[in-house]
């Protein structure tokens, strides 16, 4: 009974050592004490030690808070960092494919230039400019359809649209007519 009511901040024989300052500053700390040397009652502790644990507690979940936060907000910067990396890195390609593109664009522009130059040339050798064809038939005779003389269609040359005015030479304006078979 005695040992659970004795207090050894009251015992007048330790009086001398609750009297030095770094011991006293100890109890303070602790809450054992107040600043003006008042013994704290042990209710009064607990409930002190009760808060400083509940401020603590408190005071780590608002570290943990800020450091989940922190490390979030680098995450979504890294993250956007890493986004507009890739975007100018697609943007580039992109940017080389179209030069590229394009070039190849010229050059196969001045190829198919070239292609259909040659296409003309090779056609145009293959065509006589300035030699009209042959008439199709004699001269002296001129075929008649139904007493009538052939239209100038019948003329032609087969697969060209150049009308030689009849089948006649283009020096001749006018056909001959045609001499009456005895």
């Amino acid at each position: 009974r005695f040992l659970a009511t004795y207090n050894s901040l009251t015992d007048k024989h330790l009086v001398g050592y609750f009297s030095n300052a770094r011991i006293r500053r100890h109890l303070q700390r602790s809450g054992l004490i107040s600043r003006s040397g008042r013994i704290i009652p042990e209710q009064e502790y607990r409930l002190n030690a009760m808060r400083r644990d509940h401020q603590r507690y408190v005071q780590e979940c608002l570290a943990r808070a800020i450091f989940h936060k922190v490390l979030d907000m680098e995450r979504h910067h890294q993250l956007e960092i890493k986004r507009k990396l890739e975007y100018s890195v697609r943007k580039e390609r992109v940017q080389k494919i179209k030069v590229r593109f394009e070039c190849c664009l010229s050059w196969r522009h001045k190829f198919l230039f070239f292609q259909v130059k040659q296409l003309r040339r090779s056609v145009e050798d293959a065509i006589p400019k300035h030699s009209p064809h042959p008439p199709l038939s004699p001269r002296n005779h001129n075929p008649l359809v139904a007493g009538e003389r052939a239209g100038r269609s019948q003329w032609r040359a087969p697969g060209l649209a150049v009308d030689y005015g009849g089948g006649y030479p283009p020096h001749q304006h006018r056909p001959k007519e045609p001499v009456p078979s005895k």
